[in-house]
C-alpha cells in the first residue's frame, strides 16, 4: 500500500538537465508545492533510447499523403527513431506498470510528450503541417486507459490543475482499496457529490456497479468500475453541475438550519450563481454546518476535501 499518489512525469519538469540542449523546463509549482504530497517517476523517453545529452533534437513527420503513419526523425540527420522508440516504450511500460502510477504530467507540445498539438511535417517540407500527439504521451495514453494525464500548459490552467488533482488522488484512493464489495460501496459513497457533479448519468451506472450486481469477477468488476469512474471525471464540472450538488446537500441541512441561515444560504447561492465568489464559499460554510450539526453521512465524503487542501487550488477555481 502506497502513502501517497505517483505521477509520471517529463524528467525536465522537474529541473533535470536531460532536453536535447542540456536543458530544462523545471516547474516551480510542480517541485515545490505538489511534490510535498506526491512521489514523482521522472523519465525522458529520449534519454531512455540512448540518445544521450546534448542530442540532436528530434521532430514529427509523415511521408507523402499518409498523414496518420507518424515517425519520429532526427531533425538534422533525418534518421528514423520510430522503431527504436517504439522498442524502448515497450520496456518502459512493465516499470511504470509496477509502480501503479496514479497519473502523468507531460511536457507540452514535446515530439515524445506533447499530448496534443506537437506540430507534424511532410518528411520532404512540401505537405501542409498537423498536429498530433507525441509518440510516447500517445503510448502511455493508450497502455494505461483509466490514467489520468495532463500535460504541463494545462497545468497552468487553475480549472484544468484542480480536476487532474482530483482524479489523481482518486486513482490513488481506489488503487488502496480492499478488493471487496464493501470497499467499493464506501468508495462510491464517499465520491458521490463529486460524481455528481461531473456527471449524473455515470454516478446511476456506477452505483449499480458498486452494488455487486451481476459480478462474476472482482477484479474484472473494478477495472470495469474504475474505467467509467475515471472516464466521468475526465472534463471539470460546470457550475451548474456544481450548483445542483450544492442543492442536494443543503436538503441534509434544512431541517437544522434557522429561517435567517437558509436565507443567508440562498442569497450565497445566487451569488455564486451570478460570479460574484468562488465556489469554496458556499461548499467552505456547508462544512462548517456539517461539523455544527454532526451531519455523519456528509462528513466523510471527499467532496470537501478531494485533494490536500495545502495546495490551495480552490482559492482559483470559480
Amino acid at each position: 500500500m502506497k502513502d501517497k499518489p505517483k505521477i509520471g512525469i517529463s524528467s525536465c519538469l522537474l529541473g533535470n538537465n536531460v532536453r536535447y540542449n542540456k536543458g530544462h523546463t523545471r516547474d516551480s509549482w510542480i517541485v515545490n508545492e505538489l511534490g510535498k504530497y506526491v512521489d514523482f517517476y521522472p523519465i525522458c523517453p529520449e534519454v531512455e533510447m540512448g540518445l544521450g545529452v546534448p542530442r540532436e533534437e528530434i521532430y514529427l513527420n509523415y511521408e507523402g499523403k499518409n498523414k496518420n503513419s507518424i515517425k519520429i526523425r532526427g531533425r538534422k540527420s533525418h534518421l528514423d527513431y520510430t522503431d527504436l522508440a517504439n522498442e524502448t516504450y515497450k520496456s518502459i511500460a512493465p516499470p511504470m506498470a509496477l509502480s501503479e502510477l496514479d497519473g502523468f504530467i507531460f511536457m507540452r507540445k514535446s515530439p515524445s510528450c506533447g499530448t496534443d498539438n506537437v506540430k507534424t511535417v511532410e518528411v520532404s517540407g512540401d505537405g501542409p503541417v498537423t498536429f498530433n500527439t507525441g509518440l510516447f504521451a500517445k503510448f502511455v495514453i493508450d497502455f494505461f486507459p483509466n490514467l489520468p494525464y495532463i500535460d504541463s500548459g494545462r497545468m497552468n490552467n487553475s480549472q484544468l490543475r484542480e480536476n487532474f488533482m482530483k482524479r489523481v488522488f482518486a486513482s490513488f484512493r481506489f488503487k488502496n482499496l480492499n478488493r471487496d464489495i464493501a470497499s467499493l460501496q464506501d468508495f462510491h459513497k464517499r465520491y458521490k457529490y463529486i460524481l455528481m457533479e461531473h456527471s449524473p448519468a455515470n454516478l446511476k451506472t456506477l452505483g449499480n456497479l458498486a452494488a455487486g450486481n451481476d459480478m462474476k469477477d472482482i477484479e474484472l468488476h473494478f477495472d470495469q468500475y474504475e474505467k467509467i469512474f475515471q472516464k466521468s471525471l475526465e472534463a471539470p464540472p460546470t457550475q451548474g453541475g456544481r450548483f445542483n450538488v450544492l442543492q442536494h446537500i443543503m436538503g441534509y441541512l434544512k431541517r437544522d438550519l434557522s429561517k435567517e441561515e437558509k436565507v443567508h444560504i440562498l442569497n450565497l447561492f445566487e451569488d455564486y450563481k451570478k460570479n460574484y465568489h468562488l465556489h469554496a464559499v458556499p461548499k467552505s460554510l456547508f462544512e462548517f454546518f456539517i461539523a455544527k450539526f454532526n451531519v455523519t453521512y456528509l462528513q466523510d465524503h471527499y467532496y470537501f476535501n478531494p485533494y490536500p487542501k495545502e495546495l490551495k487550488i480552490h482559492q482559483s477555481i470559480a
